[in-house]
């Protein structure tokens, strides 16, 4: 780019036919820049149909970057890696269809705002990464993704707003949403508007699992969808009454007596809501199509009353439920009732400071653990707090007690040695592994050395019968094995600890 002035602030090269971002380099391998000044770079509507990594290289403080318009069918890696002062991109109508977007193309530290409206890109589809698209735009505070196809799937969108904490305005509108996504947005505590206008949804049963944290939200968008009713629990009432706009206009609602509470609350609130009357009608039942909503509110509303007798047929149907309930659960559980009894014991006699380890002076450990790389969560984060600190068992963990250096079997054989028992967590992933199995034969050949009270074998998840292996089936032939559950039956996995 010569010619231009080094002192140039703001460059519109938008409406050419560059087919490629302007070298803005000078004595090229030392990179040095021509426009070291140039704040804003508009080059939407050219020719360009890709971006290189070092193409924004030679801008040092550009702010603002248009590159809407562009054939641009994939974004690449760290293209805005080299520009530390860039805070506003804009990347809508690229592609004609955007197609691939890769893992870290959008790393910036600085990017704050980001537009990439009407590009048509398939989130629904492998063509980027959801745990990576904005984990490395830890300050994007405006995201605009309308006209997309966002994913079927609520944990893939979870996984790609999760780092946005500072978002405070996220639109998606027109991209084909067909539900509202549960736990996606309550990590947004700063977001102040919420655009999903023109999407497909119709009704949600508990609002509290979508919109709730959402302390900060002032403005949300939800006309053009196909909402048919709004009741209590809807939203939560915190946030629907925080709210300065709602847009609920253009939805075929249905004008019955599920509505009452909505048309009750739009009496009472305080909430600007955009577009009523006239964008609110009826379009169920037949008859009252096309009525706007306030008419109906305002007639005279024949809702059958609640009668009284609804409320004792419901209280005596209920008791009926309950003692059924409990009738066969105590029927099909006598064993876990058992359990729960010799468990109250247990913490009773615990409480007179009875808690036997006999035989274990002489072993540096409690217990040697043996577990595959996919449980470590549970082993670290549950199994190894409960067991150590709350009752003062000591167990060898390799993640942390191996000594560096060492081979992993001999820290292996040392480490058993020191150890007094062994205890084993399988599962699935267990048994798929070939260390593992290798592991079970370690243990196997102890047991056969002290007998089998030595080991302790605890069923984290069900292994399928097609991984289950000879050396499996024999370790746990050789001794009953204590299966973990969630809930109700964790409170009965726990006394495990008064074996080791």
């Amino acid at each position: 780019m010569t010619g231009i002035p080094n002192t140039v602030a703001s460059l519109h090269l938008n409406n050419n036919m560059l087919s490629s971002v302007p070298d803005m380099c000078a004595n090229g391998k030392e990179k040095q820049s021509l426009l070291r000044h140039l704040s804003i770079l508009d080059l939407s509507d050219n020719s360009i149909g890709r971006m290189q990594e070092d193409s924004l290289s030679c801008l040092p403080a550009l702010t603002k970057v248009l590159l809407n318009g562009n054939p641009i069918g994939r974004i690449h890696n760290n293209i805005f890696i080299n520009n530390p002062m860039l805070y506003v991109v804009q990347l809508s109508k690229i592609g004609y269809p955007l197609k691939h977007i890769d893992d870290f193309a959008l790393n910036s530290s600085s990017m704050s705002s980001l537009r990439m409206q009407e590009t048509n890109f398939h989130f629904d589809q492998e063509k980027f990464n959801p745990k990576t698209i904005f984990s490395l735009s830890p300050n994007l505070s405006f995201l605009y993704l309308d006209h997309s196809y966002l994913p079927k799937s609520e944990i893939i969108m979870q996984h790609m707003f999760l780092p946005l904490i500072k978002l405070k305005v996220l639109s998606l509108s027109f991209c084909s949403l067909f539900f509202l996504p549960k736990d996606t947005f309550i990590h947004l505590t700063s977001l102040e508007t919420l655009s999903l206008s023109g999407n497909r949804f119709s009704s949600w049963n508990d609002g509290s699992s979508i919109f709730r944290n959402m302390v900060s939200l002032r403005k949300l968008y939800l006309s053009n969808n196909f909402i048919r009713i709004i009741n209590s629990t809807s939203f939560p009432l915190d946030v629907l009454n925080s709210l300065e706009d709602l847009y609920l206009s253009v939805n075929p609602y249905a004008c019955t007596c599920d509505q009452l509470w909505f048309i009750k609350w739009i009496q009472a609130t305080q909430v600007k809501l955009i577009g009523y009357p006239l964008h609110y009608r009826c379009r169920q039942p037949s008859e009252l199509d096309n009525v706007v909503l306030q008419k109906y509110a305002e007639s005279q509303m024949q809702c059958p009353p609640w009668n009284p007798l609804y409320s004792m047929a419901i209280v005596l149907s209920c008791t009926g439920l309950l003692l059924v309930t409990f009738i066969t659960i105590g029927l099909k559980c006598q064993t876990n009732i058992k359990n729960y009894i010799y468990l109250w014991r247990v913490k009773y006699n615990r409480k007179k400071g009875y808690f036997p380890i006999t035989n274990a002076d002489d072993f540096e450990y409690h217990a040697f653990v043996v577990y595959c790389d996919a449980d470590r969560n549970w082993v670290h984060r549950t199994f190894l707090p409960k067991i150590e600190q709350d009752e003062g068992i000591k167990l060898c963990i390799h993640h942390r007690d191996f000594e560096v250096g060492e081979s992993i079997t001999a820290n292996i054989n040392k480490y058993l040695e020191k150890s007094w028992k062994v205890v084993v967590v399988l599962s699935n992933e267990f048994a798929k592994s070939e260390w593992c199995q290798w592991e079970v034969d370690v243990v196997q050949e102890r047991r056969r050395r002290f007998g089998k009270d030595v080991f302790l074998l605890i069923m984290l998840k069900t292994i399928d019968s097609k991984h289950m292996t000879n050396q499996l089936r024999a370790l746990l032939d050789s001794a009953p094995s204590l299966r973990y559950q969630t809930g109700v039956g964790e409170d009965l996995f726990w006394p495990l600890q008064l074996r080791l």
